[in-house]
């Protein structure tokens, strides 16, 4: 098939939802399918090559869409420029697909909707939230959808709630590029290229620190807790892989404050994704933390890359239980542990530690599944839905 995967933000960007669409894109591409990308043409640092940037095996094509950009207006106020920006982006989408024929429009954004669907072009839409206004608009949208792919049960099923038929839906999280987890290097190798004692136990956590620029994701607990494990496990060892910058600041006076000297951590800031395999291969643990799942992103709609990957690492993993991640793994997979409970979380690794073959029978299961959950299968499984 000819395949437009249509995203609203610039490509390609250091957030983490460009190395999902750069995933999805390659993994079309190795399906069989001729992809073109198409995204809004805006203001963007980044100058790489997007096949460089993501360490593509496969690259497609990428149409940038010229797009007034209201962000570079010096007479837009700020809190309107992306209205402006999308208005000037779905009126040159809709040129776009006039004068460009394909099979399939595949989208990640409901902004791009209206002009996708005035088409008549097959349209999927993969959610990764849900509106918090226009319920009843948004709706009427999907309905008009060929196929509406959730990240999450919980997802789905709220949807299902404001009148979207279930038998439009199918649920798929995110994956993982498993070829990067092929011949990991040694736990010794990978301590000794970031820098970390090689006489300590490396408890890990590898992935952005917040999302949506401001929610943090747990990493604050994850802090507290190993205060508490080293009164147990004095040579436990913090290691945190990701940014933003901003962020590493606030919780290195954290950890300070919480009695853990500069010889008990390191915060190594963001790494390039080719080395995310090395840098959990590095952790004895790797932990998912989060917070008391109040906010609708730990409670409905995360499907955690970090997560998928650990698995794939094959490193014992402590998870907080929120409900999204009960679409990927269960007991017998990873180690529980309540959200938001320093106590809990701090249990967790020590039970982990005190019970290494346990452990280990948890990661062997985990690293069975995740096998199944690689981005070809998974867009396989997606298009497939769709004859």
């Amino acid at each position: 098939m000819k395949i437009a995967y249509v995203t609203h933000t610039r490509y390609p960007t250091e957030k983490a939802h460009g190395h999902q669409i750069a995933r999805v894109g390659e993994a079309l591409t190795k399906l069989g399918h001729d992809v073109t990308l198409v995204s809004p043409d805006i203001k963007n640092a980044i100058r790489h090559e997007h096949v460089n940037y993501y360490h593509l095996e496969k690259g497609f094509e990428v149409e940038k869409i010229q797009t007034f950009d209201a962000f570079q207006s010096k007479i837009i106020p700020g809190r309107f420029a992306f209205l402006f920006t999308m208005q000037s982006y779905r009126g040159s989408l809709k040129e776009y697909f006039a004068d460009n024929t394909f099979d399939l429009l595949y989208a990640r954004s409901p902004l791009v909707l209206p002009a996708l669907l005035s088409t008549k072009i097959p349209v999927v839409l993969e959610l990764h939230t849900l509106p918090k206004r226009g319920r009843s608009r948004f709706t009427a949208l999907c309905k008009k959808c060929k196929r509406i792919v959730c990240l999450t049960t919980p997802m789905r099923d709220e949807l299902v709630s404001w009148g979207v038929p279930a038998k439009k839906i199918i649920v798929e999280g995110d994956a993982v590029d498993l070829e990067r987890f092929v011949n990991l290097p040694t736990s010794k190798k990978a301590k000794h290229h970031f820098a970390l004692p090689a006489d300590r136990l490396i408890i890990g956590y590898v992935g952005s620190l917040v999302t949506m620029d401001k929610v943090q994701k747990g990493v604050e607990i994850l802090i507290k807790a190993m205060s508490s494990l080293r009164q147990h496990y004095p040579n436990a060892f913090l290691f945190v892989v990701g940014g933003p910058d901003l962020w590493i600041k606030r919780y290195r006076a954290l950890a300070i404050a919480n009695k853990l000297t500069d010889h008990d951590f390191l915060f190594h800031g963001p790494v390039r994704p080719k080395l995310v395999p090395d840098a959990m291969a590095a952790c004895d643990i790797c932990v998912y933390p989060s917070p008391v799942p109040t906010h609708q992103y730990f409670k409905r709609d995360t499907s955690p890359l970090k997560l998928f990957e650990y698995l794939a690492s094959g490193t014992p993993i402590v998870c907080a239980d929120i409900p999204p991640v009960r679409d990927v793994v269960d007991k017998t997979i990873v180690r529980f542990v309540h959200p938001g409970s320093v106590s809990s979380l701090a249990g967790g690794i020590r039970d982990i530690l005190e019970h290494p073959k346990e452990a280990k029978e948890r990661s062997a299961k985990g690293l069975k599944m995740i096998q199944n959950h690689s981005w070809e299968k998974r867009m396989k499984r997606i298009l497939d839905t769709l004859s």
